[in-house]
């Protein structure tokens, strides 16, 4: 499993305040951060979409998104966490990947 870690961003010029940003180390030690594009709900858990996120250009990359399940953890401090665990199994990721693109369908023609 990767490690991962939460942290706020706090330039506003390329995302809102309250966006989130998240940091996976992989398996050599590298990180990779992502950026929370939505959250969604199917068969009563909770999923995040990430999009990769160069923090040194500060901007969002076009590379695809990945679909992560939430699960709320007590944090070191005694608060309440979210940890985002990648989806292995190919299958329910592609059907997770067809929700949140129905649902980001659906916000775009409410607006």
């Amino acid at each position: 499993k990767d490690k991962m870690s939460e942290e706020k961003f706090e330039n506003e010029e390329n995302l809102e305040a309250e966006d989130d940003l998240i940091v996976f180390e992989t398996e050599d030690g590298e990180e990779v951060t992502f950026v929370i594009e939505d959250y969604f709900f199917y068969n009563g858990e909770e999923y995040a979409v990430l999009t990769e996120y160069d923090t040194e250009k500060e901007e969002v990359l076009d590379e695809g998104s990945i679909i992560c399940k939430v699960e709320t953890v007590e944090g070191e401090n005694g608060e309440e966490d979210d940890e985002f665990i990648p989806i292995e199994d190919d299958e329910l990721a592609q059907k997770l990947i067809d929700i949140a693109n129905a649902q980001l369908a659906e916000d775009e023609e409410a607006e």
